[in-house]
């Protein structure tokens, strides 16, 4: 019962923490972030909350963690419950739309690198898996070429279910994965099933990383205020941004 009480404790201690973090972040960005100044916040001192983190990184990484989770699961909610022809404008919206509402968490993860700061191997796997439901999501729009998707009811075509050899050609022995398909193919690896359960092609997977830089790059310049006395309603931008990406330009 005591080791229960203690550690119940040291979780609310630790979420405490984290919100406190993130309202520094909010106010100063990642420079802001001070165990020291936490602890005072929070009535304790110091050394005492180094028991429960040992290192700002290791905050950090909780805080990196914590919001690229929460992304990821609100893009998987979103695809899941549109039906195939629009899950791909539906991930689109709900990554802006979590960006727009929460934008010193997106800037922590996709902002400036914090200097000297290594994001731990959890971080990369659960990008990799955001990446994984974009390019299920790519599947699903017409002219996406090669590959399987989630639902997306197209035929596999050339390429589809390649992998890369370790010299970047496909097992297959079909048309080698460019040196971009073949990093981006490594990236992905061991970031759980497809969900179609067939390895979709290295074009389909090209399409996918450049429609996350093309998405990002409007979300991360709306959210820095980029857009501020253009004229124009970003979100219009950001909608003809989608029309482009399903038409394949």
């Amino acid at each position: 019962m005591a080791t229960a009480r203690r550690e119940r404790y040291r979780k609310q201690t630790r979420e405490e923490a984290k919100a406190v973090a993130l309202a520094q972040l909010s106010e100063s960005g990642t420079a802001g972030i001070s165990v020291n100044a936490i602890a005072k916040s929070m009535g304790m001192t110091g050394p005492a909350l180094y028991r429960y983190f040992a290192s700002r990184d290791e905050l950090l990484t909780e805080l990196i963690t914590d919001a690229y989770r929460d992304l990821a699961e609100a893009l998987a909610r979103a695809v899941a419950d549109a039906v195939p022809a629009d899950r791909f404008r539906a991930l689109a919206l709900a990554l802006r739309d979590w960006a727009k509402r929460q934008p010193d968490r997106y800037l922590l993860i996709y902002g400036t690198p914090v200097p000297g700061y290594h994001a731990p191997p959890e971080t990369i796997e659960i990008a990799a898996g955001m990446m994984r439901t974009i390019v299920d999501a790519c599947a699903t729009v017409a002219g996406a070429g090669a590959g399987a998707g989630a639902g997306a009811g197209a035929g596999a075509g050339a390429g589809a279910g390649d992998a890369s050899g370790g010299d970047g050609a496909t097992m297959s022995g079909e048309q080698p994965l460019t040196e971009l398909e073949a990093a981006l193919a490594r990236h992905l690896e061991g970031a759980g099933p497809w969900v179609a359960g067939e390895e979709p092609g290295g074009e389909l997977k090209g399409r996918a990383l450049r429609t996350w830089t093309r998405l990002h790059g409007v979300i991360s310049l709306d959210v820095q205020g980029q857009f501020t006395g253009m004229g124009f309603d970003p979100s219009v931008l950001f909608e003809a941004e989608i029309d482009a990406l399903v038409r394949g330009g």
